[in-house]
């Protein structure tokens, strides 16, 4: 019978914890260009002034490609035959329809038939809200904070990119779990690749900012986005995503390989982080001691 007062070598010690590891290959594509895609675009440089009210009555989630995302798509599952010719474990689709239409064209070009896609809710665009019934001026100043707090800025009645981002944990734990050493294929929209990309990098508000105002950031309609737990040098595995390599296949543009630097402070270079912002002027003036 064993002493309950008998000293246990292995009572004060911690539990093991299963280890996570990545798949060796995460590939996300955004979908082509959609038709509401066309729509903003036109608003944008000013062709019309307002969303049309046939779209105004159509769910985000229900819009189709373009003619020309279709092509887009064709382009990109030729593509990606080339470059991935043992294909993929598993492959993951957002819910909205113009994310299935280019999973399927990509999938079927690529000569995968028999591939067994999932559909998951999670992994849809960041929900806009009313964005598109609001006023011009409501819609300029959403933009505008958008521009300059892209994390935190809210959509009206919609998801902050914050949001999105914090949705992108339950893709990686996921994969984590069930695909370590695999090579996952996802199907998204542009600001869920953008908030993976920007979890999985550690980014703080300003290098997410910087980034993905950059040329090297863009993620256009199609643009496929390799991330590996392998060095694409050595092929040592290292069980995180470390590496990411970004390419527009459509429009010719292949990218390169580069490693992830995650940044870290000391407590001098964090304090200087928040030089750029300034006090409130005249703030003894505002509120009298």
């Amino acid at each position: 019978m064993l002493d309950p007062l008998a000293p246990d070598k292995h009572r004060n010690q911690s539990p093991r914890l299963p280890t996570l590891a990545m798949p060796d290959t995460l590939v996300l594509i955004r979908h082509g260009e959609s038709e509401i895609n066309v729509v903003n675009r036109a608003l944008k440089r000013g062709a019309i002034s307002e969303y049309p009210q046939a779209v105004l009555s159509i769910p985000d989630r229900e819009f189709r490609l373009s003619a020309n995302g279709r092509i887009q798509a064709e382009a990109t599952g030729r593509w990606l035959k080339e470059a991935h010719p043992d294909g993929f474990d598993v492959v993951y689709v957002s819910d909205h329809v113009r994310a299935r239409e280019t999973a399927g064209i990509v999938c079927r070009d690529a000569g995968w038939r028999d591939v067994s896609i999932r559909i998951d809710p999670q992994l849809g665009e960041r929900n806009w809200g009313r964005f598109a019934f609001v006023d011009t001026e409501r819609r300029r100043e959403v933009m505008d904070l958008r521009h300059r707090d892209p994390l935190h800025a809210p959509m009206p009645d919609g998801e902050t990119l914050l949001q999105t981002r914090t949705r992108t944990r339950v893709l990686l734990e996921r994969i984590a779990r069930e695909n370590r050493g695999q090579r996952v294929l996802v199907f998204s929209h542009g600001e869920y690749i953008e908030a993976l990309w920007a979890e999985v990098a550690h980014f703080s508000t300003e290098a997410q900012r910087e980034f993905f105002t950059s040329p090297e950031g863009d993620i256009k309609n199609c643009q496929v986005v390799e991330f590996s737990s392998l060095n694409p040098l050595s092929g040592e595995r290292r069980g995180q995503l470390r590496w990411a390599r970004s390419s527009c296949p459509h429009a010719g543009v292949l990218g390169e390989w580069k490693e992830f630097q995650y940044q870290k402070f000391s407590p001098e270079e964090l304090l200087s982080t928040v030089e750029r912002y300034p006090h409130l002027p005249d703030l003894d003036t505002l509120v009298p001691r």
